[in-house]
């Protein structure tokens, strides 16, 4: 996890701007694919479009619960959770693709208008995750851009 020393606005300008993007990125990947094409694994015992989505869409529960711990609470307990086998539990794999993309789209634009009004100290607020130790808000908000970057390019790829 990224805990690197902060003290540039335009990062966090340029980390929202991105995550702000993601659905748009995911939108023009997926317009007017056929659930054939969504569904295609590109060889055996790697993931789909569709299911690398689901993995972004369980991510993004998780980190985005995170956040709001951060954001509410003083050294927030941030518990450990297997995105994979949240992915699983709630089915995201088995649901249709644009209502889930449409469900993921409402919530990033929620959660961008959050951390759009936030000051600049809150982005150092800090919580403990119980297996990753001390994590600032910037640090989360980092390695989920980068997590999302790495699977619209995979998802792009796969689709083009």
């Amino acid at each position: 996890m990224s805990e690197m020393a902060f003290d540039d606005q335009d990062e966090i300008v340029e980390l929202v701007q991105h995550m702000a993007a993601i659905p748009e990125r995911l939108v023009r990947a997926m317009n007017g694919k056929t659930r054939a094409q969504l569904t295609r694994r590109p060889a055996p015992g790697e993931w789909s479009a569709h299911e690398i989505f689901a993995h972004m869409r369980a991510v993004d529960d998780i980190v985005t619960t995170r956040i709001y711990m951060l954001l509410t609470r003083q050294d927030a307990p941030l518990v450990a959770f297997d995105e994979r086998r949240w992915a699983e539990a709630a089915h995201y794999a088995e649901r249709d693709i644009h209502q889930s993309l449409t469900l993921f789209t409402l919530r990033r634009i929620e959660i961008v208008a959050t951390l759009r009004q936030l000051f600049f100290e809150d982005w150092q607020r800090l919580g403990r995750h119980e297996t990753y130790g001390t994590q600032s808000l910037i640090g989360i908000v980092r390695d989920l851009a980068s997590h999302e970057g790495e699977h619209c390019s995979q998802i792009e790829k796969l689709l083009a």
